[in-house]
């Protein structure tokens, strides 16, 4: 089950990032965050997710398990199975998918308190029917954007119909626009400045508007790309120089470092 075409990371702007990530030792890493709306299904191993107030157990192919938006928790995984591996599928939806859900069934669904943190609900066989669906769709050069969006706001209306309802994104946060662009190009050499000329207003109004909502453009940019690495790390065989430079660093030295810091644990620790 689970048998995904490719194990390849998967981003399509403005619809989703699917990744399959593949361990082959226990990995602790600390204050990892979900920056959107995110379903992940553990195929072999366990996982942990541990915000200080809630612990969720991740250890059974027929549990599927969906995280907040920013969302943030240190995180687990144990290689099990047979082949003593931890694999797993990390869906995460775009806003504008969310958004699409949110405009075209917010008012036909039963009422339910939207995801808070995360929840876990039992894969059956519909569900499984659906999510394998959109997922094998998102491999499909021939599936156009339109029915890739149609497939992801199905999943997410087979969800809401079993309690499970992410909230809408807002529109209005200068940090989440910010996160989108920067997560487009955690390689490019980003600035302020270059920051705001892309969002249409001035450094200090950037800076300023960031502030407002207790956001630090260096913060937020070290973190985009320290998440963008583990992404990498856990779903391409590619070296660590390779990876520092896509994330915007020519010394892996400096990169190792500030992943260490981040994370608690070292990119080679990752495999």
């Amino acid at each position: 089950m689970w048998q995904l075409p490719s194990g390849a990371l998967v981003a399509r702007r403005g619809l989703c990032t699917l990744a399959q990530p593949c361990l082959r030792r226990p990995q602790h890493a600390r204050g990892f965050r979900f920056f959107d709306a995110t379903l992940l299904l553990v195929v072999s191993g366990r996982m942990t997710l541990d915000n200080g107030e809630v612990v969720l157990a991740l250890q059974d192919p027929l549990t599927l398990t969906a995280m907040a938006q920013n969302a943030c928790a240190d995180v687990e995984k144990i290689p099990g199975g047979g082949d003593q591996t931890f694999r797993s599928v990390f869906l995460a939806f775009a806003p504008e998918v969310i958004l699409e859900f949110h405009r075209h069934h917010e008012n036909d669904m039963p009422p339910s308190s939207a995801v808070a943190h995360g929840c876990q609900m039992a894969l059956d066989s519909d569900l499984a029917d659906t999510l394998d669906h959109c997922l094998r769709g998102m491999y499909s050069a021939q599936l156009s954007e339109r029915e890739q969006m149609h497939r992801l706001v199905g999943l997410l209306l087979a969800l809401a119909e079993r309690g499970c309802r992410f909230s809408r994104p807002s529109s209005q946060r200068i940090s989440d626009r910010l996160k989108n662009l920067l997560a487009d190009a955690p390689a490019d050499p980003w600035t302020t400045a270059k920051a705001g000329r892309e969002l249409a207003m001035s450094e200090a109004t950037l800076r300023r508007r960031l502030a407002a909502e207790n956001v630090r453009f260096e913060t937020l940019l070290l973190d985009i790309r320290m998440h963008h690495a583990m992404t990498l790390l856990q779903t391409t065989g590619w070296g660590v120089q390779q990876i520092a430079e896509a994330c915007g660093y020519r010394a892996s030295s400096r990169f190792s470092l500030r992943f260490r810091e981040r994370f608690g644990c070292s990119p080679s620790q990752v495999r």
